[in-house]
């Protein structure tokens, strides 16, 4: 009797490990496919999508900004002065006004790229007005493989550089921004950045962001970026509910101080026939310095939408194909809920990080779910299909 006992139970350890290996071969297929899915052309698009529809989703997220105030150089301000480029002395009374309006930022976005041959002192009046301001942010650009500081100066006495880099993607839609940058190494902050360093330097130290690998040999002679961040939901909302005057209408004196005092002023292009809009919705466009104005508020309020590694979006397509796999497969029932309440939770898994700001592709899940799903119904109908043929007439 104990002999037959014996038997029998290594007869049921070679029948679980039977089974354990069966399913390990089965899941040799679909955990292949998570991990090439992962670095394929795919999960790129598919991030682009779902990015796009959730950015849509959230454009009417009603969000009214209480920290910035937007200057528009719109085509009436060029029209009512000395047309474009404008006077650089026009920008220095701006510079003053908004100081005297204790501003507590000043955010230019206007590239003043070499000397005003032609008004000199117009130059000494805008580097007068920097100086005297020590709160204006003024934009860095590359161009020909070098960087290009405002007004051909190695150094501007109390100015902050920040640069203006807004890359696009290949399908010409504006979805990420890098809070560093520079040529040859990424040592400038981003305008955004740069702006929360005068207007909150408590808050500018703290940023995540995506590192970019270097492999420890430095970065390439040409323009490199830093700290990686997907352009966060809303930017609809903040466009409609920003508070924004017209440049000539602050020269004018029509702007009430109040409304500018202890405020991150954004002072950039709106004139289409100056400057192109970036596309970030299929249906929408905005000038760079609402983008820029809009990415400083959220750094402001603490609110970052960074991408994650693959290798955890990996990871957790492997977790959620296993667990799927288990509750496909002719187990007890308990270990099929187990299955399907692990995979249940893992699929909720990027919806929890994106509420927390983080990015985490849910494509390489889907591939493993969906390839687990297909080879466990064809080997069943597979099954099927043999016990009817042997089945007798």
């Amino acid at each position: 009797m104990a002999t037959y006992l014996f038997w029998c139970g290594n007869v049921t350890v070679d029948f679980v490990m039977l089974q354990g290996v069966r399913f390990l071969v089965f899941l040799t297929l679909p955990l292949t496919i998570v991990v090439l899915v992962s670095s394929s052309a795919l999960t790129v698009w598919f991030d682009r999508f779902a990015y796009d529809l959730l950015n849509q989703y959230y454009a009417s997220v009603d969000y009214r900004p209480k920290d910035v105030v937007l200057i528009d150089i719109d085509q009436e301000s060029i029209d009512r002065f000395s047309g474009w480029p404008l006077n650089r002395g026009i920008h220095a009374e701006v510079i003053e006004g908004l100081s005297s309006a204790e501003a507590s930022s000043i955010t230019y976005n206007v590239a003043f790229i070499g000397e005003d041959v032609d008004n000199k002192l117009g130059d000494k009046r805008l580097v007068d007005a920097i100086k005297q301001s020590g709160r204006v942010i003024l934009p860095l650009i590359a161009e020909n493989g070098r960087e290009l500081k405002p007004l051909n100066a190695a150094e501007l006495p109390k100015a902050v550089m920040g640069h203006a880099d807004l890359s696009l993607d290949e399908d010409e839609y504006l979805r990420r921004s890098y809070l560093y940058a520079g040529m040859g190494f990424p040592r400038w902050p981003s305008l955004a950045l740069a702006s929360l360093h005068v207007y909150a330097p408590v808050k500018a130290d703290d940023f995540s962001g995506l590192r970019t690998p270097y492999l420890h040999v430095g970065f390439s002679k040409l323009w490199s970026r830093d700290y990686e961040l997907l352009l966060p939901f809303g930017l609809v909302s903040f466009d409609q509910h920003v508070l924004r005057y017209p440049l000539w209408a602050l020269l004018d004196g029509s702007v009430p101080k109040d409304k500018l005092r202890n405020k991150a002023v954004f002072v950039g292009i709106s004139a289409p026939a100056i400057e192109n809009k970036l596309k970030v919705l299929p249906q929408k466009s905005f000038f760079s310095t609402e983008i820029h104005a809009f990415l400083f508020s959220t750094l402001n309020r603490g609110y970052t939408l960074s991408p994650s590694l693959s290798v955890w979006a990996v990871t957790l397509g492997i977790l959620a194909t296993l667990c799927w796999g288990l509750f496909l497969a002719k187990l007890p029932v308990g270990w099929r809920l187990v299955g399907f309440c692990m995979a249940l939770l893992l699929a909720g898994v990027p919806v929890w990080l994106l509420s927390l700001g983080y990015w985490l592709s849910m494509m390489p899940m889907l591939a493993g779910v969906i390839s687990i799903s297909c080879i466990f119904a064809v080997g069943r109908l597979s099954g099927l299909l043999l016990i009817n043929k042997k089945a007798p007439d």
